[in-house]
């Protein structure tokens, strides 16, 4: 992961100090990519399905973590805001936030009533506020480049330094663009589902 960071920062060295730096949603590009390399040769070289197992679950896991559950703390920030601007107590916002994450698993997980405390011990929605978004979309945008890369092999690769090279020197959408790639385009983001249903696929097949 940390390898990843160094990577991303000798390919953006040429930028001066105020573009030296990539923004937020591209912040973890490099370093999520690298695990997902190393991550692939694992799995590639592991003979012990209970391992593979491991390994896969990890991923998942991560995913979840990082995606819908990042993607569901953006979304009940906005809400929470719009109802305490329009004047709810904590008690309120608090059964929101249950109902949310009780709709969020349905009959899947059983969610404990204690649960409609969390919210109050995420750091991000007092230190950070509006902050998590930037982790459901750079791990997709990992999952959906790295779709690329296997679909395309030896093609990919300059254009995901030409990423990493680009460092802060425009807005993500911009970067993204020269790179070829479309963030506008569903398909897009559904390459990056597409790899964790396989991930799935294969978790099932080993059970």
């Amino acid at each position: 992961h940390e390898l990843g960071h160094a990577i991303h920062a000798l390919l953006a060295a040429h930028h001066n100090v105020l573009t030296f730096h990539s923004s937020l949603p591209l912040a973890e590009t490099a370093s999520t990519f690298a695990e997902m390399l190393v991550m692939d040769m694992l799995l590639s070289e592991e003979t012990d399905p209970a391992v593979e197992r491991n390994l896969l679950m990890e991923q998942m896991d991560n995913a979840y973590a990082t995606i819908m559950r990042q993607a569901e703390f953006a979304r009940f920030e906005l809400i929470a805001h719009e109802m305490i601007r329009d004047g709810a107590t904590v008690s309120q916002v608090s059964e929101r936030y249950l109902a949310e994450l009780q709709a969020q698993f349905g009959e899947a997980v059983l969610v404990d009533d204690v649960f409609r405390y969390e919210w109050l011990v995420v750091p991000h929605f007092y230190g950070v506020p509006f902050y998590v978004y930037a982790y459901a979309f750079g791990q997709l945008l990992v999952l959906s480049l790295y779709r690329q890369y296997k679909a395309e092999g030896e093609a990919f690769k300059p254009r995901f330094r030409e990423i990493l090279a680009a460092g802060g020197s425009a807005a993500p959408v911009e970067i993204l663009a020269k790179a070829g790639i479309d963030v506008y385009q569903p398909s897009f983001w559904r390459g990056g589902f597409e790899v964790l249903a396989e991930m799935v696929d294969r978790l099932e097949y080993l059970s």
